[in-house]
Parts: C-alpha cells; sequence; structure tokens
C-alpha cells in the first residue's frame, strides 16, 4: 500500500469503523521544559490525547490531539482571527510506524477542527478533496458537537479534486 492509498483509505473511512485504543501506545514525545528566563528545566512527556484503530484492516492506527502550537494566531480578516486557536498533530500509523502527519487547527475556542491551509487568504483556501474527508472524519470522531462543513465554507475553504499528500 502507498500512502496515497492508506490517507484515501482513511478519508473515505466512517465514524463506525474506528475503535478507541484503551491502553498504552508508548507514542510519547518528548519536549524541553523552560522556565520564564528561557532555561531549561527538564523534560515534558507528551502525547496523543485519542488513539484509533481501523477495524477492517487493524495495521492502520491513528493518533490525534497532541498540541503542536498552543497559541495560534489565524491571520486576519478571517472569521476566527480574533478567536483562540491552537494546531494539533494527527498521525496516521501503519504497521505501528508514523506514515503520515498532518495539522489540524481548532479555532475559534474549539468551535471546529480545520485543516490548516498552506497559506490564509480571503480568495478562498483549496483543500484536497482527501484531505477534507480526513481532517471531517476526526472532527466527526474527537471534535466539537458543530458542523464541519459550515465552518469549512465559513472561513473560505473549498474541495478541489487534487491529488494529495
Amino acid at each position: 500500500m502507498n500512502l496515497q492509498d492508506l490517507v484515501k483509505r482513511i478519508s473515505g473511512s466512517e465514524i463506525a469503523d474506528w475503535g478507541p485504543i484503551l491502553r498504552p501506545t508508548f507514542r510519547h514525545r518528548f519536549v524541553t521544559r523552560t522556565n520564564a528566563k528561557g532555561e531549561e528545566t527538564g523534560l515534558a512527556a507528551d502525547q496523543h490525547k485519542l488513539h484509533l484503530t481501523y477495524k477492517k484492516d487493524i495495521r492502520i492506527t491513528l493518533g490525534y490531539g497532541m498540541v503542536e502550537t498552543a497559541n495560534y494566531h489565524v491571520p486576519a480578516p478571517n472569521p476566527y482571527a480574533a478567536e483562540n486557536a491552537r494546531t494539533h498533530l494527527l498521525d496516521c500509523y501503519w504497521e505501528g510506524r508514523l506514515a503520515f502527519r498532518d495539522i489540524i487547527v481548532n479555532v475559534g475556542r474549539n468551535r471546529c477542527l480545520l485543516p490548516l491551509p498552506p497559506e490564509w487568504t480571503e480568495d478562498g483556501m483549496e483543500i484536497p478533496v482527501t484531505r477534507y474527508g480526513l481532517v471531517r472524519l476526526i472532527h466527526e470522531i474527537a471534535g466539537p458537537p458543530t458542523d464541519f462543513d459550515e465552518h469549512f465554507t465559513a472561513i473560505g475553504m473549498q474541495r478541489i479534486n487534487r491529488r494529495w499528500p
């Protein structure tokens, strides 16, 4: 299976196709802790808040929720520019190995999970259909109980048929 097939299979799946992993996965990230002066004070272990297994092929697993940027700023004049946002990592694993990583932005004080566009524009941001499906799946499983498509459209994103990743 190549990378495009893996991501396409995940993107085209349904919520019912996924089951939680309720035991340790040992997929930690270690980050340096610093104090207000910028001095290193130690290490902190971080991990995804959600781990899932694809029921139709247990070689495929997902990890979501590890914070990438805690205080992300959506540029003006986008609708969520004045509100709190943060970015999270979405990791796609094949047979336990990291095969693909994407960044998802949680906007509007946890109103919606959206794909992080390559560039924020006013003219409309083109998001490949496969990426749209991937982020929509995560929004439905782990995001707030809001309408993904409503927020996707409101911020100026549109789906396009382009090969991704």
